[in-house]
């Protein structure tokens, strides 16, 4: 937590939005609580539950001694429609440590209330917090890969995915897999503008390309992102171009769309499809005439040459 932020931070525990309040727990909130942790279908994805009264009673006392907790590393808000004073769920940002920069976020809806916008709104009012006010660098969360809904909450917060792991957690007695997500401070409003959640089309082969200074008579044109700073993109070579060798950290797959490549001294034609394993040299490709292809590379670029 940065020095010129902690007072502030410890005091500023209510949240105001424009449907919701988020403020801390109250022992008169039990039952509300109760409502949801009991609830099948609302811990469907969740670690814990569905809760007894007594595991729900004492989540709400370690939620109240958590208040008067200082320096806080845990900071839980109870998700209140303003209007009507209705609570409708839970919301939790967690810091490593005091000091820390880096914190993750986590949050429970009771089922009568999905569907209406108010877990966007709460991630959106708790992110603003995190790095507002507490000046966090990172806000990261995890999500069941089939808990669409809580996947796109997320990504509408500014929250990118960035890794999954495989059998990570136990849920009701089974080993489930894991999607990360995450978001750095200075990226969210580039993510919140990027996002697009709905299927569309891309435009292969009508987009503008850009030289690669390293690779002479190539050129490239992003079509989209990719899984953790991942690209689709366009890449055009010309008559005699040579390209790579590569090694990045994940896989990347390549479309010959267009041309004749040699690899090895092979020669490969229109349509091929081209894989490059993760950490494993791949290439070079020379253009045996003008080709394009189209990448799918996932994580970042690795090295050239």
């Amino acid at each position: 937590m940065n020095q010129s932020t902690s007072t502030t931070a410890v005091s500023k525990l209510t949240l105001q939005g424009p449907r919701l309040v988020l403020r801390p727990h109250l022992e008169s909130d039990f039952e509300a609580i109760h409502g949801f942790s009991s609830d099948p279908d609302v811990c469907r994805f969740m670690q814990w539950g569905p809760n007894t009264e007594e595991q729900t009673r004492s989540f709400l006392e370690s939620t109240i001694l958590n208040q008067r907790v200082t320096p806080k590393v845990n900071y839980d808000f109870l998700i209140v429609v303003a209007e009507t004073s209705q609570v409708v769920g839970s919301f939790t940002l967690r810091l490593g440590k005091a000091d820390s920069q880096l914190g993750e976020i986590g949050y429970v809806l009771s089922r009568q209330s999905w569907g209406q916008g108010y877990a966007s709104e709460a991630a959106n009012l708790v992110m603003d917090f995190g790095f507002n006010e507490l000046g966090l660098h990172k806000i990261s969360a995890t999500c069941e890969p089939l808990n669409f809904a809580s996947a796109k909450v997320l990504q509408k917060a500014g929250l990118r995915p960035e890794g999954y792991l495989r059998k990570h957690l136990l849920i009701k007695g089974q080993w489930r897999d894991t999607l990360i997500f995450g978001c750095v401070k200075e990226e969210r409003a580039a993510n919140i503008a990027d996002l697009n959640l709905k299927p569309h089309m891309l435009s292969v082969g009508e987009v503008t390309a850009v030289p690669l200074p390293q690779f002479p008579r190539v050129s490239m044109a992003p079509l989209a992102r990719a899984f953790a700073g991942g690209s689709v993109h366009n890449l055009f070579m010309r008559a005699g171009a040579r390209l790579g060798p590569l090694t990045n950290p994940m896989d990347e797959y390549l479309v010959l769309l267009n041309g004749v490549l040699t690899i090895d001294g092979r020669k490969v034609e229109k349509g091929a499809i081209l894989f490059g394993p993760g950490c494993v040299p791949h290439g070079p490709y020379e253009a045996a005439d003008d080709c394009e292809l189209l990448v799918i590379r996932l994580g970042p670029p690795g090295e050239a040459g």
